[in-house]
């Protein structure tokens, strides 16, 4: 959107909106009406905040960063990295305000490489006015412009007319955002599982990976699931299933390796509440889960 000339703003209103730097919009609504300022599209980033720290003043006899006062329509680059904002910084989050501009006109704030005319602004406003805003903008990471942002005042295509500004810096954002950060726990490389149907007649396999057979034990509550591979090594767990329409008894379960000689093998022993071995009520079951590295 082009910067307009702003006739019927309410004196004294302002808000501000963020969007991400990068492949986003910055919105925002200044003193002059809806602007969007579009930025180049850069790496994701985290964002950094910081107790304000000016780095923008142009009236004498103060000067920080720039000597002022802007005159339209001259940009000027502002260092912005430094004892603030790090080197490497790919934007930064600042509060702009401008201070008694001689003619209506726009501020654009633009990343240190920008060339040519503005064709959008970050703030609009009248003759006389101070009016601040919230600004976003990215800062380029090399060359010779690198941590630098570009400022114009424009009197809308009028030479000569001036405006003092002031900027103060309250967060910057660092490369290393969304999809970054200390890497998880490796996930499991070989996973293998059987879901059961088990009661006093047998055991019967619903579903699973790498098992081999699932048998009851002569003994009640006590079954045997065998895989295709050692488990030795590997972990395990058992869970009670309602594999029907009903709810079940509560119960119990446990899981154990069959015998020191056999690699390939566990136990699965359920229980009643009141722990006594107890086989399954018909339509139930369980299922074991085996996690290999």
């Amino acid at each position: 959107m082009s910067p307009v000339a702003s006739t019927d703003v309410r004196r004294g209103l302002w808000r501000s909106r963020w969007a991400a730097v990068g492949a986003a919009v910055a919105v925002t609504l200044g003193g002059g009406g809806l602007v969007a300022v579009n930025a180049a599209s850069s790496a994701p980033s985290s964002v950094v905040t910081i107790d304000p720290v000016r780095i923008l003043d142009t009236r004498d006899p103060v000067n920080i960063g720039l000597p002022g006062p802007f005159v339209s329509a001259v940009s000027q680059k502002l260092q912005v990295t430094g004892a603030a904002v790090p080197a490497g910084a790919t934007g930064v989050f600042l509060n702009v305000t401008v201070v008694g501009p001689t003619a209506d006109g726009f501020l654009s704030v633009r990343p240190g490489d920008a060339a040519g005319a503005p064709s959008t602004s970050s703030l609009n406003f009248k003759a006389g006015d101070i009016v601040p805003n919230s600004v976003q903008v990215g800062l380029p990471t090399a060359g010779a412009n690198a941590g630098k942002i570009d400022i114009t005042f424009d009197a809308f295509g009028s030479p000569g007319p001036t405006t003092e500004v002031l900027i103060d810096v309250v967060g910057y954002t660092v490369a290393g955002g969304a999809g970054t950060g200390p890497a998880g726990p490796a996930g499991p490389v070989n996973l293998r599982w059987a879901k059961v149907s088990a009661n006093s007649s047998g055991a019967t396999l619903l579903s699973g990976s790498g098992v081999v057979s699932v048998v009851r034990s002569t003994t009640a509550g006590v079954f045997n699931v065998a895989f295709n591979a050692s488990i030795v090594g590997c972990g395990w767990t058992a869970t009670l299933n309602d594999n029907d329409a009903t709810f079940s008894a509560p119960g119990e379960i446990s899981i154990e390796r069959r015998v020191s000689t056999i690699t390939t093998d566990l136990f699965v022993r359920t229980y009643n509440s009141a722990g006594t071995p107890t086989d399954p009520a018909p339509g139930d079951g369980f299922t074991v889960t085996v996690i290999c590295p």
